[in-house]
């Protein structure tokens, strides 16, 4: 099975280019999904007809269905809602306001997620193809199966050794306490989240596919998100450049935004080497329907889009005598936009882009538990994380 996850700035064509890579892939006879997880429901747009949330049946061997991203949440979090605002409007906070706060950011996206495990455990499907929300939120929801699991570790810790004698506290504190039931379906949720995750890393099966504008805006955006995946463990196998304008196009009045897409080009070209660089003209007219979004995948891919064009390894841990090196594929970063620090069995690392500040959390392995963090350095592109005694 392949998994392939399009991802970019809002506007930059994900749909469209999804639709039409999961389109190619069924021609080829390969039982495609293709997922949407924005609420904008551009699937039914780019196929003019209605796809909903049940698997729609599109063309001979695809399958699409749009996420309903409320309805996954309230099926697998409901339980944790109620606990949660319980906690907050014993503290004398609005109920309105308790559901809000308790309704934790990216839990129905997280939700989406744990759809793509069902359909990978039943293999009803040769390629699952997924739209995903724009990318600043979607590289959160990449990374929600871990933060989900660290949560549910510490949670699970404290709270389950209590789950009977704390009934008789919570009426001294007037603090609910959680049912057994909330902390069995804590234990389902780390084994759901943990399963989602290895999905996610396993670069045989699943790939990023970046899509971007020839803009300064959009790059930077994507620039952003491949610096993320990398850290995270994603693997990126492809880059799009999306709706440069033709070479037809010889109106004076687009002069110099052609010049500036040739040099936007160009230097993604090299920015982004090894990761190989697609190119796709903007179309004269809207891309809509089967036989528009044909002649976008036959443009796109004069090869085989189910492929993995690039495999890197963006995380290596080297240990000696002296102790421990973590090396991490680190593109686009400046030693002046860099800060690392250690909290527990964490590695906290702030960057600094013209895009914005991220702050990525990774886990760090067990033989490091024994050494202090005493240095990181930038060296061709890779930060490289030392622990010693």
């Amino acid at each position: 099975m392949r998994i392939i996850l399009f991802t970019g700035k809002g506007g930059v064509g994900k749909s469209v280019i999804s639709s039409a890579t999961a389109l190619k892939t069924s021609l080829m006879g390969l039982r495609t999904l293709l997922i949407s997880t924005d609420p904008a429901h551009t699937l039914s747009d780019a196929f003019g007809m209605k796809i909903g949330s049940i698997e729609t049946k599109v063309s001979e061997n695809l399958y699409a269905i749009q996420i309903d991203p409320i309805y996954e949440a309230t099926k697998h979090y409901s339980i944790l809602f109620e606990f949660l605002s319980e906690i907050f409007k014993s503290r004398n906070i609005d109920e309105v306001v308790a559901y809000e706060i308790a309704n934790f950011p990216g839990a129905t996206g997280a939700a989406a997620l744990l759809k793509l495990r069902d359909y990978v455990k039943s293999n009803n499907y040769d390629v699952i193809i997924i739209d995903m929300i724009p990318s600043g939120d979607a590289l959160r929801l990449l990374y929600m199966p871990y933060v989900i699991g660290k949560m549910s570790r510490r949670f699970m810790r404290i709270i389950a050794p209590l789950t009977d004698v704390g009934r008789i506290a919570a009426s001294m504190v007037n603090i609910p306490m959680p049912s057994r039931e909330v902390v069995e379906t804590q234990i389902e949720l780390l084994n759901m989240m943990e399963d989602v995750h290895k999905i996610l890393i396993d670069t045989k099966m699943t790939s990023l596919r970046i899509i971007m504008n020839p803009d300064a805006f959009s790059i930077e955006n994507a620039k952003r998100t491949f610096i993320q995946s990398s850290i995270y463990g994603i693997n990126t196998d492809l880059v799009i450049m999306n709706k440069i304008l033709p070479d037809e196009l010889k109106d004076v009045y687009f002069k110099n935004w052609k010049e500036a897409q040739e040099h936007y080009i160009k230097q993604s070209e090299i920015d982004f080497y090894p990761i190989p660089l697609k190119k796709l003209r903007l179309l004269p007219n809207e891309v809509k329907g089967r036989d528009a979004l044909e002649k976008i995948a036959n443009e796109l891919y004069d090869d085989d889009p189910v492929k993995i064009y690039y495999e890197g390894k963006p995380i290596n841990v080297v240990s000696s005598e002296k102790g421990v090196e973590i090396i991490l594929s680190a593109p686009f970063v400046k030693k002046d936009e860099l800060e690392v620090e250690r909290f527990g069995d964490e590695l906290i690392i702030h960057i600094e882009t013209q895009a914005g500040k991220s702050t990525i959390l990774l886990p760090l392995p067990a033989i490091t538990y024994k050494y202090s963090l005493k240095s990181a350095k930038l060296i061709n592109k890779n930060l490289h994380i030392y622990f010693g005694e």
